[in-house]
């Protein structure tokens, strides 16, 4: 045999497996609505990014961030007829598939974002995120910290459930959210987050209730004279991937995906936190009055809506998730 006939079955067999690679290699589509400087967004692509160099680009997700490929509702779908394959959401749009989810945003069930992953590992929290992949093919892959919704005014400082009476509040379109200022007494207004600043500006709220990273990124301090540590809603934002896209994909790569993703969650997770504690300061920097309200006085106010929605969220859901510590 001479060393060119030696040589040529070894490159035969090395194409073919070369052909084999690039036809297992698959682009997964991730879109989601949060705007491309956001940690978040910077987090995946990075991720990302490792993810293609690990599995030698046979998992290639490709990172569609401010809604380029679709509102969030419409991602989600394209995730269940085979459109899209990624998404990175939370608990209150996935419960528009799961509505048992939507327990996971009731007001001041989560103290923390740890106790927010308790729940979610607990065995309520597990069924939950099974129902969602068994029902609907959407694989929650991690959970990362969305962040800690909290209140501003120009009104008057908030200490006492006593002073949300009356005021003019801001709150998305979504009926827990709406019931959750009733019941504070307040006056909950439905406004598109893009007119908010306006909204604010002119009077037409008094006030509005997001994560301390929102209300400094779309600069509220401008026309907002009091933040109130509410911290009523701990929320979280997952990565998520459709089911049979996940099942064809080998089991090692997909363990190299679940490897880089926490590991990328974890560090994304601290950053929030540490920028959530920055930002405390640098609201009152930028002449916010600040105050600490008795989260459980307020706890307490707003139990009287949970029964309304035992319906969506199934009977006991809420009484399992409260009783995780």
């Amino acid at each position: 045999m001479t060393t060119t006939n030696w040589i040529r079955p070894f490159l035969g067999a090395s194409a073919i497996a070369m052909m084999a690679q690039t036809a297992m290699a698959e682009e997964w589509r991730l879109g989601h609505i949060l705007p491309p400087d956001h940690p978040g967004n910077r987090a995946l692509e990075a991720a990302a990014s490792e993810i293609a160099e690990r599995t030698e680009g046979r998992v290639d997700i490709k990172v569609f961030p401010a809604g380029q490929v679709g509102g969030a509702k419409e991602v989600l779908t394209g995730m269940t007829i085979g459109t899209h394959h990624m998404a990175f959401d939370g608990a209150g749009i996935l419960s528009q598939w799961t509505s048992e989810l939507g327990a996971l945003e009731a007001p001041f069930l989560a103290k923390d974002f740890a106790h927010l992953e308790r729940l979610i590992d607990s065995d309520k929290g597990g069924e939950l995120v099974d129902k969602l992949r068994e029902d609907h093919g959407i694989r929650l892959l991690d959970v990362w910290y969305y962040g800690t919704r909290h209140m501003t005014n120009n009104a008057r400082p908030i200490e006492t459930v006593a002073d949300m009476e009356g005021l003019k509040v801001r709150v998305p379109e979504v009926a827990l959210s709406l019931e959750f200022i009733k019941a504070l007494d307040g006056r909950p207004t439905p406004m598109a987050f893009p007119e908010l600043y306006l909204g604010l500006q002119t009077g037409v709220v008094d006030g509005q209730e997001n994560p301390l990273p929102t209300i400094d990124a779309a600069k509220f301090y401008e026309v907002q004279d009091h933040l109130a540590l509410t911290g009523h809603l701990v929320q979280f934002v997952a990565p998520l991937v459709a089911e049979d896209v996940w099942q064809r994909t080998s089991e090692a790569d997909r363990a190299v995906v679940m490897d880089v993703l926490q590991a990328a969650g974890d560090a994304y997770n601290q950053s929030i936190v540490a920028l959530e504690a920055e930002l405390v300061e640098g609201l009152a920097g930028n002449g916010m009055q600040v105050t600490n309200p008795d989260r459980e006085a307020f706890a307490e106010a707003v139990e009287v809506i949970f029964p309304a929605f035992e319906d969506a969220w199934g009977a006991g859901t809420y009484e399992a998730l409260s009783a995780v510590e």
